[in-house]
């Protein structure tokens, strides 16, 4: 099969809406997202009540890269590529593919538990078209992939050097509310700050990884992933 040339036509509607900010909605889960059992759909429903264009951006970014629009045309399943467990079993120890599945088996998670949640949230305006919801569907499954490029655990600190990292990266209204929520929600030394702003630093250093095609790196090292997209371990 060749390869797909660099510039090639595809027709994607133009976003159909400016994501408006609900007052009521981000009041009323402000303390949810807090004090919540469910923090990540009450995360996914905050992130959703912010709203704001920084979504749109980043699609926009992603489709102007030339592997982004690759993607876009091939359409390839990371959700159940990633929820083949004895697949993943079967990479090469210390690959990106086996630190994935620790993670995944540490914590408990189904590869398309974050997938699923973010569809049952409540959202408004949530009728997008198909290359947005695939896109979407691909953006909110490598935050566990994020995880375990920078060490960040799922801990509340972990949660938050992560937001201060894809802030930095894709900087969504939805991330900065939340990372300001994480940061000012409860007392926090002043070295826990500095490990923050170190880890939003580390996302500007890193190469942009909204287009990254992870099928192709899951059975590289782990290390030898980061050191491609000059990625910082800024984990506990």
């Amino acid at each position: 099969m060749s390869a797909l040339p660099i510039e090639f036509p595809l027709e994607i509607p133009p976003a159909t809406h400016v994501h408006p900010f609900r007052l009521g909605g981000v009041l009323k889960l402000m303390r949810e997202v807090l004090q919540s059992d469910d923090q990540v759909k009450a995360g996914l429903e905050f992130f959703d009540a912010v709203g704001g264009m920084g979504g749109e951006v980043t699609f926009e970014r992603f489709t102007k890269r030339p592997e982004g629009r690759r993607l876009l045309i091939t359409q390839p399943d990371l959700v159940t590529l990633l929820g083949n467990r004895e697949a993943l079993a079967a990479m090469p120890e210390g690959s990106l593919g086996r630190a994935y599945l620790e993670f995944a088996e540490l914590n408990g998670f189904a590869a398309d538990g974050l997938v699923e949640k973010s569809k049952n949230v409540d959202r408004e305006n949530a009728v997008i078209d198909p290359y947005r919801e695939w896109f979407w569907d691909r953006f909110t499954m490598a935050h566990d992939l994020w995880h375990v490029l920078t060490g960040c655990d799922t801990s509340p600190e972990g949660e938050v050097r992560l937001l201060a990292f894809l802030y930095a990266q894709s900087p969504q209204r939805g991330y900065l509310m939340l990372l300001l929520l994480g940061t000012f929600g409860s007392l926090t030394p002043f070295d826990q700050h500095a490990i923050r702003w170190r880890s939003y630093r580390a996302g500007k250093r890193a190469f942009d990884l909204v287009a990254v095609p992870w099928e192709n790196y899951l059975a590289w090292p782990l290390e030898e992933v980061r050191r491609s997209y000059n990625v910082e371990v800024i984990g506990q």
